[in-house]
């Protein structure tokens, strides 16, 4: 079996050199090394049937490698393989591997952007998840740190991120690099106030009890609790609410004083 094409990816991308061997109508194995594997693909006349990279096969396997760049490639002349992943023109499948990878690097392009909180005197209705979207926001993260802390697919929460937007609630913006130390915000007196009232009128007179105990859990004094672990208090204390409803409130109403400080 003859090498009759290799090079480095850096040269030029995985689609066009696909976009090249099927131009030509070749037949055979096209191999790449890339940092998350070995990736082949396999032509056979320059119609595209069944690709690999590392454990994914079909469909998944060619988009990952096509959104690779780095590594070095190689194609073998008539190098077949017995497995069948695509059945579909190979140019429309080309096609929406390149419309695929621009959604992909649109989204991915605000993966390093924060969700910015707008103040507003509405009601809305959210779900758990834009809930804890809303929360760790607050904390300054960025799309793919509040997508790991919060256990949530990155996906989904620039999906809510985006909602928030919609609803005028946030705005989306680059994160600013952070040239000399900011000084902690104090926590307002009312907030404390209306923590206790809150809880209280949920779980009655143990409600001080409940604060104290969640603010030592977590290394703090109220007199210099910082205010980036102020959602994480919200979070601990409202596991002492029974009801799911009656807990989505009460983070709500305490997170708009927070907003509003």
């Amino acid at each position: 079996m003859a090498e009759i094409l290799k090079g480095n990816i850096r040269q030029i991308n995985i689609l066009d050199l696909l976009g090249l061997l099927v131009k030509a109508k070749h037949t055979g194995r096209l191999s790449v090394t890339t940092p998350e594997g070995e990736g082949l693909v396999f032509l056979n006349g320059g119609e595209i049937y069944a690709a690999t990279l590392g454990g994914k096969k079909g469909y998944e396997a060619l988009f990952d490698l096509a959104r690779q760049t780095e590594g070095n490639f190689s194609f073998q002349d008539k190098l077949v393989t017995s497995e069948r992943h695509f059945h579909e023109d190979t140019n429309a499948l080309l096609e929406k591997i390149a419309e695929d990878l621009k959604t992909f690097t649109s989204i991915t392009s605000a993966w390093n952007k924060v969700v910015i909180l707008i103040p507003k005197e509405q009601e809305v209705t959210l779900s758990p998840k834009d809930w804890i979207v809303v929360a760790l926001s607050q904390k300054n993260l960025t799309i793919s740190e509040i997508a790991q802390e919060g256990e949530v697919d990155p996906v989904e929460v620039l999906r809510i991120a985006k909602k928030l937007e919609g609803m005028g609630l946030a705005k989306l913006q680059e994160k600013e690099k952070v040239t000399e130390k900011k000084t902690q915000k104090v926590i307002p007196p009312i907030f404390w106030k209306t923590l206790k009232a809150e809880l209280a009128a949920l779980i009655g007179p143990i409600a001080e009890a409940v604060i104290e105990d969640e603010i030592d859990s977590l290394g703090e004094t109220r007199e210099s609790f910082p205010y980036n672990k102020i959602s994480a208090l919200i979070d601990r204390i409202s596991q002492e609410i029974d009801g799911e409803e009656r807990r989505i409130t009460f983070k709500k109403k305490m997170l708009e004083i927070l907003k509003r400080a």
